[in-house]
């Protein structure tokens, strides 16, 4: 797909049911709706359910909860959670082909909030920046703008949603022909993303 948008944050039916009340369907509908695509990146498991489901492209991914900062990853293996020395983590990212995507640095368990004094250090050795998280504040997502552009690092957008209501609020806008994490992997390495809201 040309000019695709891709909500690239969002948790479904493998995070823990306590905080997550969404399933694939879910975001199939509001994908089909909006005209756009969808990556689900679940708490520490890679969601097994990508491909092309009714039209709509759904890519896997992860989010992993790091003692240094909450990471998107997408196109590495599951065990890759395993490695909590943040920088092996990254290397074993990128060793499998795969990114790793800054989540929230300034919001929740972002980096520059969990790990300040190496924020820079860890974001350097990433692929991009979450910019545009739909959970953070104003003020925490000019942080992460700045942060991004001063290290020179592609920005993008997911809505980080749990619940109904909260997906398809921010994505991230390629001018590439995405149809599979390869894809995506290729791109966000280009740095030909940018974040935007959808709604």
């Amino acid at each position: 797909m040309l000019n695709v948008i891709i909500d690239l944050h969002n948790h479904a039916e493998l995070s823990n049911p306590r905080a997550v009340s969404l399933g694939l369907a879910d975001y199939i509908r509001g994908a089909r709706a909006h005209g756009v695509a969808v990556a689900i990146t679940e708490h520490n498991r890679v969601y097994d359910r990508g491909g092309t489901h009714q039209g709509v492209l759904v890519l896997p991914g992860m989010e992993v909860l790091n003692d240094y900062g909450d990471y998107l990853i997408f196109g590495a293996p599951e065990d890759a959670v395993e490695r909590r020395d943040v920088f092996e983590f990254i290397d074993y990212v990128h060793a499998g082909g795969g990114i790793v995507v800054v989540a929230h640095p300034y919001h929740g368990s972002g980096v520059c909030r969990t790990a300040p004094d190496l924020a820079d250090r860890i974001v350097a050795a990433a692929d991009a920046v979450e910019t545009l998280n739909a959970n953070a504040a104003e003020e925490s997502r000019r942080l992460a703008e700045d942060l991004a552009a001063r290290l020179g690092k592609p920005a993008t957008g997911g809505s980080d949603a749990h619940r109904p209501g909260e997906e398809f609020r921010t994505g991230t806008r390629f001018p590439d022909d995405i149809r599979d994490v390869a894809g995506l992997v290729k791109a966000v390495k280009a740095g030909r993303c940018r974040p935007i809201q959808i709604r």
